[in-house]
């Protein structure tokens, strides 16, 4: 009697579109549904750092031998208990210096809260839940460019957050439609979220130029409005540090902002679920703040972040010949 009354969910488009073609054998397909980069032959493809990492860089090179990084894994035994609940502190710090620089200088003030997440999705979702609890007065508006990823609205009202849309493309000539965006950022109420997609946007691939760049961020914070970064792409686009120049010029500007970052395109480790969020602060107080209640949500809802695939990143990012092979 509990449950009879319980209905469909919402229909997903992206599930049926998945769910047709998977059903499909014929060899000339074309699978346009869930963004995984494929091989020829339409099979997953795993990055060959994931499979050999190279045990140590000092040694001379005639003398390196590559290691899989499953099997090193393996030979190191982490065992399978939990993780503490924001994640590893390693891969956290080598997550933030991927998506900030190594040299930035914001990475050494404390100001950052950065904690584990259930890839980018899981990302954006303790990031919008965080939000919705840490304003004290009216919920903000959360701006987002249309087209864009169908699952941000869906994030956000379960949040409890309202999104409201403007054009971020023009069809006709597959560029960004700039001044729909600068109407959006300078007419919303001071203090809107806006979610931003650093590089390769999905599903346009239509991203701001460095120029276009300067003028957002400029505007945004000349209204005190916050970044929101959905950084899923990372290093496909134009490179690892040019896809992120949004970020970095925020953090240079001495912006607040989140930013929500996925391995799973980057690394290949979609199943694994790997992510972080990191919430960028006015302090390192602030910080320790935000941590601990982005700490409380994790715990609520998870508990804790999958252990493997944030071990073979952390493997990979630890070891300066592996990294650069990545």
């Amino acid at each position: 009697m509990f449950f009879d009354s319980v209905t469909n969910g919402p229909e997903d488009v992206m599930y049926q579109v998945k769910a047709a073609c998977d059903s499909d054998h014929d060899p000339s397909k074309i699978d346009l549904g869930v963004g995984t980069y494929r091989n020829e032959d339409g099979d997953y493809h795993e990055l060959d750092v994931l499979k050999e990492v190279n045990p140590s860089p000092l040694q001379p090179l005639l003398l390196i031998y590559l290691l899989l990084a499953k099997k090193k894994l393996h030979e190191d035994n982490p065992g399978h208990d939990y993780e503490v609940t924001v994640g590893n502190a390693a891969f956290l710090k080598n997550a933030a210096k991927v998506v900030f620089g190594k040299e930035s200088a914001i990475l050494k003030t404390g100001k950052i809260a950065t904690v584990q997440t259930i890839s980018g999705t899981g990302a954006i979702h303790i990031g919008a839940m965080f939000l919705a609890r840490s304003t004290t007065d009216v919920l903000p508006h959360v701006y987002v460019g249309t087209p864009t990823w169908v699952n941000y609205q869906p994030l956000l009202r379960l949040a409890g957050l309202e999104m409201r849309t403007y054009n971020h493309y023009i069809s006709q000539t597959g560029r960004v439609d700039f001044a729909s965006v600068l109407s959006a950022i300078r007419t919303a109420p001071r203090g809107s979220i806006f979610i931003l997609q650093g590089c390769c946007h999905n599903p346009t691939a239509a991203d701001f130029s460095r120029e276009q760049w300067d003028i957002v961020v400029a505007e945004l914070k000349s209204r005190g409005h916050l970044p929101f970064f959905d950084i899923a792409y990372q290093g496909l686009g134009e490179g690892v540090d040019e896809d992120v120049y949004g970020v970095r010029l925020c953090a240079d500007k001495g912006m607040e902002m989140a930013v929500c970052q996925s391995f799973a395109k980057n690394f290949g480790l979609y199943g694994e679920r790997c992510g972080a969020l990191h919430v960028v602060c006015t302090s390192d107080d602030v910080a320790a703040r935000v941590k601990d209640q982005l700490r409380c949500l994790i715990r609520w809802e998870f508990s804790s972040s999958p252990a493997y695939g944030a071990r073979l990143v952390n493997l990979v990012l630890s070891n300066a010949r592996a990294e650069e092979q990545w």
